[in-house]
């Protein structure tokens, strides 16, 4: 097509209006049904996505103008493309309008003794972060490190009708392992017994989330209130730090942009529903790079509600003591997880863990089992076990495979559990066995380990 600009944009536009091409006849193609229908065409409620990408093409044409060589039928399409394109406008409106309420900005403080009077404290800023509103009850959920270090958390509260409300808040609970905290907003002295009221979000899913889906976020980057911003999810199932130094899997990769202060905000679909949490980015100045990281909601949820429900998050364990890392690498084992202890009468003594103990072995210690797959997944490190206990709940039965019968005395510098878990390094005759155990997972509450003034 002679004259033709750049398909960038016009992509999108070309796979919905073939007939645009080269000032071809429109006849009865899309174009013209956007003319008569883009008058009552809605980008809210049911099917708004599909709506929304249609608006999207259409509304590239309206940007980029009509094609040269286009017939005065195609250079007509303009009208009706800007209209769909303030149709867009208007549904991104639309989902900020609705979630402003919800979200919410957090500022902290901590306390020092005055220099003047020893006997008093100063209110020092800590910093800033975003939450947004679980329920109607007053419960926000925010990142721990946005509340981890603080004594005292004051909460901002836009209402619907723009008015801004300070509240004081304690910690409910909190998981470090995942990263997410839940505070409640306590009401002013005055108000009795009668609790904070909140606008919830809508919660989605993250379960069906696909690369190259459009989100907003929406936060308080750098302390400039309820900014928002637009990109793609980029990428799924990456990894993570928590602050407690565990994995967390499977979250979310966005280019919208995330800066400091934007920790705890939402990321939402264009339905405005909530799909992750906004959490880090990775940048070598701290500040955004177009890759930023969320929190997936059907994570958060579980956290969430055990929170709520019982003050405190659990997570699925074996209910054993462990050794990898350096430690275990000093005996000689390059792979795997050794298992130190096994409480008696517990699930895992039920099913014929074995520990290390004292007393066996030609120097005293015998070594207990050296997990190598769970469910099988192999397990070279703590971390990898974590992964894996992590996509299950307490009272799941897990298959836990361990390679069996070390003893210090076998264990040379250069010995190591092999790919198979039954063969030693160095040509040594092996003398391990191989095992399959059917463990039933135990539940451990997640202690606080920090938290703000007032909290359970």
């Amino acid at each position: 097509c002679p004259g033709r600009r750049s398909l960038t944009m016009r992509s999108l536009t070309f796979a919905l209006a073939p007939q645009l091409r080269c000032g071809a006849p429109l006849g009865r193609g899309p174009a013209q049904l956007a003319a008569r229908g883009h008058a009552h065409m809605s980008l809210h409620g049911p099917g708004g996505r599909g709506r929304l990408l249609l608006a999207l093409a259409l509304a590239s044409a309206a940007l980029l103008g009509p094609l040269p060589h286009a017939s005065s039928e195609a250079q007509a399409f303009a009208s009706p493309g800007m209209a769909v394109l303030r149709e867009f406008d208007r549904a991104i409106e639309d989902i900020f309008k609705r979630n402003t309420p919800s979200v919410v900005y957090i500022s902290t403080f901590t306390q020092r003794a005055s220099p003047l009077d020893l006997n008093a404290y100063i209110e020092i800023p800590q910093g800033t972060g975003s939450g947004f509103a679980w329920d109607s009850d007053g419960h926000v959920v925010t990142n721990w490190h946005v509340i981890r270090n603080a004594q005292e958390a004051k909460v901002t509260v836009t209402s619907e009708g723009g008015k801004r409300l300070i509240y004081d808040a304690r910690i409910v609970g909190a998981n470090p392992d995942k990263d997410v905290a839940v505070l409640q907003l306590l009401p002013p002295p005055g108000h009795g017994l009668k609790g904070v009221r909140t606008v919830p979000v809508a919660v989605g899913t993250s379960s069906d989330l696909h690369v190259g889906q459009i989100v907003f976020a929406i936060g308080n980057p750098y302390g400039l209130d309820h900014t928002l911003t637009m990109g793609i999810v980029s990428g799924l199932n990456r990894e993570m730090i928590s602050p407690s130094g565990r994995p967390i899997s499977n979250v979310i990769q966005t280019d919208a942009a995330i800066n400091p202060g934007n920790s705890g905000g939402v990321l939402l679909d264009i339905d405005g529903r909530v799909i992750a949490m906004n959490t880090a980015i990775y940048s070598s100045t701290g500040t955004n790079t177009g890759i930023g990281f969320a929190i997936p909601v059907d994570t958060l949820r579980a956290q969430v509600s055990s929170i709520i429900e019982k003050g405190s998050a659990s997570r699925a364990v074996l209910g054993i003591s462990v050794l990898d890392g350096p430690q275990l690498r000093a005996l000689g084992v390059s792979r795997g997880v050794l298992v130190l202890k096994v409480p008696a009468g517990s699930e895992a003594d039920k099913a014929g863990l074995r520990g290390s103990s004292r007393g066996g072995g030609n120097d005293g210690v015998s070594l207990g089992d050296v997990i190598v797959q769970c469910d099988g997944n192999a397990v070279d490190s703590e971390n990898d076990l974590f992964r894996v206990l992590d996509s299950h709940v307490p009272g799941d039965v897990v298959k836990v495979t361990v390679a069996r019968g070390l003893s210090s005395a076998l264990l040379a510098p250069s010995a190591a559990i092999g790919s198979d878990s039954g063969d030693l390094s160095g040509g040594q005759p092996s003398q391990l066995e191989r095992a399959e155990l059917r463990v039933k997972l135990s539940a451990i509450e997640i202690p606080i380990r920090a938290g703000v003034a007032g909290s359970k």
